[in-house]
């Protein structure tokens, strides 16, 4: 099999900073050479950020710790109670060897890995587990995220072929066991799966992932990073380095839950409308992973509470993508004619772009669709 190109530096950098002092344990349920070279692109870029890593395989354990190079502590297979749970004393050796090495080979069981891979997180208290099948991620193609409290019914029925069970129970014992999230993809992907935007699997959480909170100007940063790659892909308009800087300072951003990192931003805006108890949802933007974690979503409805807290009537958006058309569709929003737009809005808009704008208002008292008419 062809090994995964090198991912975009920008995305590595996020998720480097993303896992920074976390502890990631792998389960690894085949390895082949270019496996193990995923294997240790992936140590080489969590050890930049410090964090911890633990691998579960079930056979050649000394070349996967060959593989991921410098100080590898190898452990023999733990034993689990009926629980499987781990001991407190093979626990604590378990914590010494992360503490100490950063990098830990964990043997398993034949068929057992993703068991003992659960059993490992768990007792390390793991920010991530990632489950590796030969089939990928749920779904066809494989969704790139899930909540096993509302799924959890249909994961058992549709994951329960995989490795005779063990794929979903392990998902199970991790998330209920206190592991923040779960990634399941193959094992070639198991590099692309954690550290790129998109992914190559399926995301699973046990509740939300992501969380709504007022931005500050520690984030202008990361804010930066994220209309910059709106604008590359066609998704926003280019802005000056002032006015991001503003759309921060009046701005919500989506975390993610435990390591705070921004996962999206929006922006009301309203002082080119006043007057007309109207505002405008601006610089809508989410990375793409944490999309399906209903980033976008949270991010929306937090803005018209916002506009609701202000007296507004409305708010509307503008858009030249497809895909974030029928997002506003989705939440709610009616599509107008861009000239129902207040005439500020297009005051030094790009003529280009505006021939592919479509725009969209919503009621922010009622939660129905908007008509603009003021």
């Amino acid at each position: 099999m062809t090994p995964a190109e090198p991912t975009d530096p920008a995305e590595r950098a996020f998720y480097v900073e993303e896992f920074a002092g976390s502890t990631i344990v792998a389960g690894i349920v085949a390895h082949d050479a270019d496996v193990r070279a995923g294997l240790a692109r992936a140590a080489a870029s969590l050890d930049a950020g410090a964090a911890r890593f633990a691998v579960v395989v079930e056979a050649d354990a000394a070349e996967v710790a060959r593989a991921l190079g410098g100080e590898v502590a190898h452990l023999g297979p733990p034993s689990l109670d009926e629980a499987r749970r781990i001991a407190p004393d093979e626990a604590a050796g378990l914590w010494l060897a992360l503490t100490d090495a950063r990098r830990v080979v964990v043997d398993a069981p034949a068929g057992a890995t993703s068991e003992v891979a659960a059993a490992v997180a768990v007792a390390t208290r793991a920010t991530k587990l990632v489950l590796t099948d030969a089939a990928g991620g749920w779904g066809l193609p494989p969704r790139s995220f899930a909540d096993i409290a509302t799924h959890e019914d249909a994961l058992r029925a549709q994951l329960a072929d995989r490795q005779g069970g063990a794929v979903v129970e392990a998902l199970a014992l991790a998330l209920h066991g206190g592991v923040a999230n779960v990634n399941l993809c193959r094992p070639h992907d198991l590099d692309r799966e954690l550290f790129t935007f998109d992914g190559a699997g399926t995301l699973f959480t046990s509740g939300g992932y992501v969380e709504l909170s007022d931005l500050g100007v520690d984030d202008l940063p990361a804010v930066e990073r994220l209309v910059a790659q709106g604008v590359a892909a066609g998704l926003l308009r280019p802005r000056s380095r002032a006015e991001v800087a503003r759309l921060a300072a009046t701005g919500l951003g989506a975390r993610v839950v435990g390591s705070g990192h921004l996962a999206g931003l929006v922006s009301l805006e309203t002082a080119p409308y006043e007057g007309l108890g109207v505002g405008e949802i601006a610089s809508l933007s989410t990375v793409s992973r944490f999309s399906g974690a209903g980033a976008g979503a949270l991010l929306v409805e937090g803005v018209v509470e916002r506009a609701a807290a202000q007296g507004l009537r409305e708010v509307f958006a503008v858009t030249v993508s497809e895909a974030a058309a029928a997002f506003f569709a989705r939440r709610g929003f009616a599509e107008v004619e861009p000239g129902a737009i207040p005439a500020a809005k297009w005051a030094g808009y790009d003529a280009d772009r505006r021939r592919l704008a479509r725009a969209f208002v919503r009621s922010v008292t009622d939660g129905e669709q908007g008509t603009l008419g003021f």
